[in-house]
């Protein structure tokens, strides 16, 4: 972290959730501490349910969608507090890519994120939602209501389009209706090797105007 710093100043961390690809390796209080300490931005991200026309094991139940929307919120708290991240910071919800042509899954990723929003935002936190631009964030921007109430927008938006460009339009998909140009994040490249400092690292390459947790 302190060579890739000459060139970077934001990274994800990975806090929790079913659908975790790693374990916590050395993440921990006192490494959130050091990282912030050497000026490094965090994007707090949980990575639990997907949706439910989505290939992943765990999947949202349409039926059980804002419980289990609520429970994500609470666990994801739940880890940030361990971590010592406490109210105020952001918490980004990570929903990977989805047919979002098929309106059951539709209902049930907007369901689902709409109670994870009002939790998080209930206890005191920045709700966040990263997703790709063309599924969960153009779906979330283009609806005004769920299950017979204001859909609950996130409050931090962080959308993937791979288009090599760090500009945060967000063009074709998002219009600046919902959330500022200059307020958002965004993921415009992936499966990348960069080396820093002589140490190589596969990653996706993201230009970050959001919330982020500074410490």
């Amino acid at each position: 972290m302190e060579a890739w710093r000459a060139n970077y100043s934001a990274t994800a961390i990975y806090i929790g959730g079913q659908m975790m690809a790693c374990d916590y390796g050395n993440l921990s209080a006192s490494w959130i501490e050091q990282a912030e300490t050497m000026g490094w931005s965090l994007m707090p991200t949980f990575v639990g349910l997907q949706a439910p026309c989505n290939d992943f094991s765990g999947k949202i139940s349409p039926s059980q969608a804002a419980a289990q929307g609520t429970v994500a919120a609470d666990q994801a708290i739940g880890n940030a507090t361990s971590f010592g991240l406490g109210a105020g910071t952001p918490i980004y919800y990570d929903m990977e890519a989805y047919d979002d042509t098929n309106a059951v899954c539709r209902t049930a990723v907007l369901t689902f994120l709409d109670a994870w929003d009002r939790q998080l935002t209930a206890m005191g936190y920045v709700s966040g939602v990263y997703s790709s631009a063309g599924s969960g964030i153009n779906d979330l921007q283009s609806t005004s209501t769920i299950a017979g109430h204001a859909l609950a927008e996130p409050q931090a938006l962080w959308f993937a389009l791979w288009d090599n460009s760090t500009n945060l339009s967000g063009s074709p998909y998002l219009s600046a209706s919902v959330w500022p140009v200059p307020d958002r994040s965004k993921q415009y490249a992936g499966d990348q090797t960069v080396t820093v400092g002589g140490i190589s690292l596969n990653i996706d390459e993201d230009w970050v105007a959001g919330p982020v947790a500074t410490g």
